[in-house]
């Protein structure tokens, strides 16, 4: 067996795919092997020996045993490190490493039905927090998942902006707006005690496994971590979801499509509404030539929780230029009958009111270019001929023959069409129809809208939005985000596809920079966001602060924001995730070691762990990143954070106030 391993791993060696900074990586073989990868088998295929072990001869064809090549693999013999050694030493299972075939899944892989309690890197601190990664087995999770108590609750509104200081909080009413710092997927089953089936839209924006945006784990499996990850926080987003509401999700095309299909598992492929294109960068801004087209596009995947009560509200983007090659004309007298309405040209009408008459049109314009020069003269007369056609919208028209026209309208074209007067044909209960010459009367004024206190020529959305800005986002917020800010005006137009009303609750659990709780408090639409990074007050928090005083950038100016509202702020109460970040912060063994004797006096240890492997001289020699590890994984992800239940517990040194404020969270009455 042992020279099966050294010829397998020779043979590795041999594929870039399966090799980072030297070693193999199991577990991307893996994966290649469940999807019966092409390059993969060739590669088998060379060994005389593995090729005997893992294929079989039917009929004259090669059949590769991928469940017989994945046990191998998944051996803790091969490739066996300092980290898994003392893993296996000290006792710490999971059972079957990976599930190979599920008969109720669509997207499958493994993993896929254990729980990633975990996240990302800690992007204020510049370091990986590759031991944040416990999978959890279905039943291990009892307590996982209990609703949690919150601490160091705060009241932000104007007075306490201004004071500089946060106000108590002794009731915490369902329409209050919350920043909640914690570990998002635990906040969010917490949120469902009191918001399941109440909240309209989900706008998220999550980490795009693309390897340089912190999220990193430390098996290397980014592809099936980052699918477990999502699942898990998409399965209690439906839950916290509204009959009448949506969630839309930005990615781009690292796992965009894998995550369509998981969307459509999670929420129903028949509540799927669109993909959005989005224009996120210009190719301007990219410094190194890519191997193929320039990557410049995000995507939105967009699902309602139930497309029969789902009610789309359609946004409209405008511009001032009218299309005058088609609606060149105006009826002068508009008041009076259709059959008296006088016509008259644009362009001759401008003309006219800037001093430049003539007999003809023709005459009019050489008189103005020889007068203002071609260019000057052109560029006048576009201007006023704009303003003019939108401030005029009702009356501006043009003329279209129809190509299918029902049965009833035929006989009343061909009657027009010998005419030299307009025919209005009135319809019970929708509007007139009016025909000239054989063909039928569009009017400019249904396509013009007043947009952001503007009137404009507008047009509804499509899916491909390349219409919003995203460079000079650095003043948006009045804050600077290491990892870029999405522009405050794409939150607005989510926002307003999935909600209408202020009584509309929306949701971001990956909050960042905070742009989606900026615009729905600036939009006056009650929010909740979550954040677990230790920037969530320097960055969010001071983001909503500014808001509450009214800053003026992003989108202030065109909804009139001034300022006003609140927030609450509270932050999920530590237990073993305190032990967590003192495992993180970490400097040598022998702090590790002083750390898991905390631990253990706290009797937060997992089940399997066999404590006697610690005090051998085999943890001493682990390598740092090895011994965090090694402590993480003996940690009981059940204690991360206090369960409610355990409020009235006074190791947990949790205050009165908090006791209070969470009793009132939870909508519990003293």
């Amino acid at each position: 067996m042992q020279n099966l391993f050294k010829e397998l791993e020779s043979l590795l060696q041999q594929d870039q795919a399966f090799i980072s900074d030297g070693t193999i990586l199991k577990n991307a073989v893996i994966e290649a092997a469940l999807k019966m990868d092409s390059g993969l088998l060739t590669l088998l295929m060379q060994s005389p020996a593995i090729k005997t072990y893992f294929f079989t001869d039917v009929a004259g064809a090669l059949v590769f045993d991928k469940v017989k090549f994945q046990d191998f693999v998944s051996n803790k013999a091969f490739l066996p490190d300092s980290y898994t050694s003392f893993k296996n030493r000290i006792g710490l299972t999971n059972g079957r490493d990976y599930l190979s075939q599920s008969c109720d899944v669509v997207l499958s892989w493994p993993y896929k039905d254990c729980v990633l309690e975990g996240g990302m890197t800690k992007e204020d601190t510049g370091r990986n927090e590759v031991f944040w990664n416990t999978t959890l087995a279905p039943d291990d999770i009892t307590r996982l998942f209990e609703p949690k108590v919150l601490t160091g609750w705060e009241r932000w509104d104007e007075e306490a902006v201004a004071a500089g200081s946060p106000k108590p909080v002794e009731k915490v009413s369902e329409h209050d707006n919350l920043l909640i710092k914690g570990n998002n997927l635990l906040a969010m089953h917490s949120l469902k005690a009191r918001y399941a089936g109440k909240v309209k839209l989900i706008y998220i924006d999550p980490p795009f496994n693309t390897g340089d945006d912190g999220f990193r784990y430390n098996d290397r499996f980014n592809h099936s971590t980052w699918l477990t990850f999502m699942r898990n926080r998409l399965e209690v987003a439906s839950d916290l979801l509204s009959n009448e509401g949506a969630v839309a999700v930005i990615l781009d095309d690292t796992e965009v499509h894998y995550c369509k299909v998981l969307m459509d598992e999670v929420f129903g492929a028949s509540n799927y509404i669109t993909t959005i294109s989005v224009e996120a960068a210009t190719t301007s801004s990219f410094k190194t030539i890519n191997v193929g087209p320039t990557q410049v596009t995000n995507f939105i995947l967009c699902y309602s929780k139930r497309k029969a009560s789902f009610e789309y509200q359609v946004p409209y983007i405008g511009s001032p230029e009218v299309d005058l090659g088609h609606f060149s004309r105006f009826i002068e007298n508009f008041e009076d009958p259709c059959e008296e309405w006088k016509f008259k040209g644009i362009f001759s009408h401008v003309l006219e009111e800037l001093g430049f008459t003539g007999e003809t049109a023709n005459s009019q314009w050489a008189k103005a270019k020889r007068e203002l020069g071609a260019q000057e003269a052109t560029k006048l007369a576009n201007e006023r001929a704009n303003e003019f056609a939108v401030e005029n919208a009702f009356r501006v028209f043009e003329t279209k023959t129809l190509q299918k026209p029902s049965a009833w309208l035929t006989g009343h074209l061909k009657r027009s069409r010998d005419l030299d007067y307009v025919i209005k044909l009135h319809r019970e209960g929708l509007d007139p129809i009016y025909l000239y010459q054989g063909r039928q009367v569009y009017f400019l004024g249904k396509g013009v809208r007043e947009i952001d206190g503007e009137k404009l020529v507008a047009r509804p959305v499509s899916n491909l939005w390349n219409d919003i800005p995203t460079n000079n986002l650095q003043s948006e917020g009045g804050i600077s985000f290491p990892a870029g800010k999405k522009p405050e005006a794409l939150a607005r137009r989510i926002i307003q596809m999935f909600t209408s009303s202020t009584s509309d609750l929306v949701l971001d659990f990956f909050s960042g920079s905070g742009t989606t709780a900026a615009v729905a408090h600036k939009m006056r639409r009650q929010w909740i966001a979550v954040e677990q990074m230790d920037y969530i007050l320097d960055l969010p928090g001071s983001r909503l602060k500014k808001v509450i005083e009214g800053e003026q950038s992003g989108i202030s100016k065109l909804v009139e924001w001034e300022g006003g509202g609140s927030f609450i702020y509270a932050e999920l109460a530590q237990s073993n995730s305190a032990f967590a970040d003192r495992i993180g912060a970490a400097e040598d063994i022998a702090t590790l070691q002083t750390i898991y004797a905390d631990i253990q006096s706290t009797g937060y240890m997992r089940y399997d762990v066999d404590l006697n492997a610690f005090d051998t001289e085999d943890f001493a020699a682990l390598p740092l990143d090895d011994g965090r590890r090694v402590l993480m994984d003996c940690l009981d992800a059940n204690h991360l954070y206090v369960n409610f239940g355990s409020l009235g517990d006074e190791s947990f040194n949790v205050s009165d106030k908090d006791v209070t404020a969470t009793r009132s969270f939870y909508g519990i009455k003293e």
